[in-house]
């Protein structure tokens, strides 16, 4: 079967699967192997209480390669944040219109249950295509809660809670969903950001709701609350082996919509070979 001829349902289907690819709801030298990373004795440390410090004998994880052998930021990680967060393109979840500067685009990776890894090009390719933020285009993230992770200083740790109006058509694989007029008030989500020591983002990540039964998106949080107001409700099952074949397909007749990036175009910092909906392999 010629995989341009498939119905608009079918490219609906793989669309919607991957949809929350488009969501954010970002230099520094090259980082080395993890083999190569050596323990800091305690006592050549400069660094906050909070700082974790590994003894000999800690095993190391591959994500504490983002706490930079335990290194002190030289700038204020929850102000950094806030600032970030504040951005014009942020509040919109128009993600081409985040300067650039905030990112260390190439070593950047976004992740959430059942999107990623994700780099930036590809992110905001795929946030582009379906012009969400016209969609809703009175979009209100709310942002609460900065906090730094006691074991990692450059981790902030934050709430979002969107409200949006479905005023405006949806695009998907090139037709129009026209909108609902409906409201969205979706459950409080967390985030997370990883900044660099140069203060670059790293890496971010985004999980389901806190409290499933908040709101009227029937617990789906960011895209997938969005996608539930417009009429398009969106599976959004971490292991859910039906989902993650729509978004091999999709990936396979390169739908503008990606859910991830190709593995060549992954940073090489990140270890874990499982991608969108996949159970986690490590």
């Amino acid at each position: 079967m010629n995989v341009l001829n498939v119905s608009k349902y079918s490219r609906y289907l793989f669309c919607i699967s991957i949809v929350s690819s488009a969501f954010c709801c970002n230099a520094f030298i090259s980082p080395s192997s993890i083999s190569s990373i050596k323990v800091v004795p305690h006592q050549h440390l400069q660094r906050a209480t909070h700082t974790k410090v590994f003894s000999q004998t800690e095993e190391y994880h591959w994500l504490d390669y983002l706490k930079f052998n335990g290194s002190t930021p030289s700038f204020d990680v929850v102000e950094k944040t806030k600032q970030y967060t504040s951005e014009p393109g942020y509040r919109s979840f128009s993600l081409k219109d985040i300067p650039t500067e905030y990112y260390s685009l190439d070593q950047y990776i976004f992740r959430g249950p059942i999107v990623g890894p994700i780099n930036r090009e590809d992110l905001v390719n795929a946030n582009n295509s379906f012009n969400l933020n016209t969609a809703f285009p009175d979009l209100d993230r709310e942002v609460f809660g900065f906090c730094v992770d006691p074991e990692n200083p450059y981790r902030c740790l934050y709430f979002e809670r969107w409200k949006a109006t479905n005023t405006g058509a949806l695009n998907l694989a090139g037709f129009k969903v026209e909108p609902t007029g409906k409201k969205s008030i979706s459950p409080v989500m967390p985030f997370s950001v990883v900044w660099t020591p140069d203060g670059k983002i790293i890496y971010e990540h985004l999980t389901t709701a806190m409290d499933r039964f908040e709101g009227n998106t029937m617990g789906k949080v960011a895209v997938f609350g969005l996608m539930e107001t417009a009429g398009m409700p969106v599976a959004n099952g971490v292991g859910d082996q039906i989902l993650s074949l729509q978004q091999k397909l999709g990936l396979l007749i390169n739908l503008p919509q990606q859910a991830y990036s190709k593995a060549e175009d992954v940073p090489s910092w990140w270890k874990s070979k499982a991608v969108g909906a996949e159970k986690n392999d490590m």
